[in-house]
């Protein structure tokens, strides 16, 4: 769920984000300076203006700001970070005429916020992506809607996206049904020419065999990654199986949405550090959680005296994949994998 929080400096202003929030959600707070602070409102963190919406754009998914724009734009400048990560900002002039699109349209989803708060305030949307504007799709938003991963992200949505906004030709491959918003692109199948192509998006969680270097692979994030280790097991042998590991199903190394494991691992430093590599979360379940499925699965006394239950990475992809286990246990070097489909995912077997 998308944490909102709404600004406002002006007496005039208040009284918009007031009737912004009664039409659309009571709970989202509203930040104000601290002499025009009263009751159901709150004071900017740090009691200015400047830092408050700084710290709060560290704490929000999207910052809706009832100001002139050049402010917004001088107090957010020293802790903007990248479009991956930082959060949607739209901005309100004070008699709520127009609703503009600030950062983070795509990713953030602030285009989308945006033609929310337009419509329940009867205001002028403004909405100034490239892409939006020539009514083509993105591929940073492409890639959001189907949780996916592609390589050199900033460097290629550029590229792709610019394609896209001047109506080049841009060619999309999918095994499923992925991708929903088709403007702007071309569907293909694999055995068609490529030449007339500046660029082919092609949706996958397999390996694929690189031939073009037009084609873009899209990894959608579909798996959840059960994992067991011998304590202080080094980093690089994790990585190393688990590539390995990645190798011996057929899936890219970037198909994984989650690590799990049991709790004893919760801070195993080579499985956290698997963990940032891929940017995904790590979650544990204790032995008593694993101990519900594990007898479904081929058993390990050695684990069992160790950890209270005989099958780790099985039990927990099991567990976090409600049941979808797809791979069998892998086993090398002190590490074990397993893997379960997302419990969301119900496109197709691995």
């Amino acid at each position: 769920m998308t944490k909102i929080a709404i600004l406002a400096l002006t007496p005039t202003g208040i009284e918009l984000a007031k009737k912004l929030r009664m039409t659309w959600d009571d709970d989202i707070p509203i930040f104000v300076s601290e002499d025009k602070v009263e009751e159901d409102l709150f004071v900017f963190p740090t009691g200015r203006f400047n830092t408050g919406i700084q710290a709060l754009f560290k704490q929000y998914d999207a910052l809706v700001c009832i100001m002139a724009t050049g402010i917004v734009v001088r107090s957010i400048a020293e802790v903007l970070a990248d479009k991956r990560n930082d959060p949607a900002v739209i901005v309100i002039d004070e008699k709520g005429q127009h609703t503009i699109s600030l950062l983070s349209g795509h990713i953030g989803g602030g285009n989308q916020l945006t033609l929310e708060i337009a419509r329940l305030l009867n205001s002028s949307p403004v909405i100034t992506t490239a892409t939006d504007v020539q009514n083509v799709t993105a591929l940073d938003l492409l890639s959001k809607d189907i949780n996916g991963w592609y390589a050199d992200f900033k460097e290629t949505t550029k590229r792709v996206n610019r394609l896209l906004a001047n109506h080049q030709k841009v060619g999309l491959i999918q095994q499923k049904e992925w991708v929903k918003d088709l403007r702007g692109l071309t569907l293909l199948e694999e055995s068609d020419s490529y030449d007339s192509f500046e660029a082919i998006l092609f949706i996958s969680d397999k390996n694929l065999e690189q031939r073009s270097d037009k084609i873009i692979q899209v990894v959608p994030k579909r798996y959840v990654l059960g994992i067991g280790a011998k304590k202080n097991t080094d980093y690089s042998i994790i990585k190393e199986e688990y590539l390995n590991f990645c190798r011996s199903v057929d899936i890219h190394f970037q198909s994984i949405k989650r690590i799990v494991s049991i709790d004893l691992k919760k801070k195993e430093s080579g499985i956290c550090q698997l963990a940032e590599w891929l940017e995904v979360p790590f979650e544990t379940y204790t032995s008593k959680e694993l101990s519900k499925v594990s007898a479904k699965y081929p058993q390990s006394e050695f684990v069992k005296q160790i950890t209270g239950v005989g099958s780790v990475s099985l039990a927990a992809a099991d567990l976090a994949s409600n049941g979808q286990v797809v791979t069998e246990r892998y086993a090398n070097q002190g590490v074990t994998f397993a893997l379960g489909k997302d419990e969301g995912d119900t496109c197709c077997t691995l």
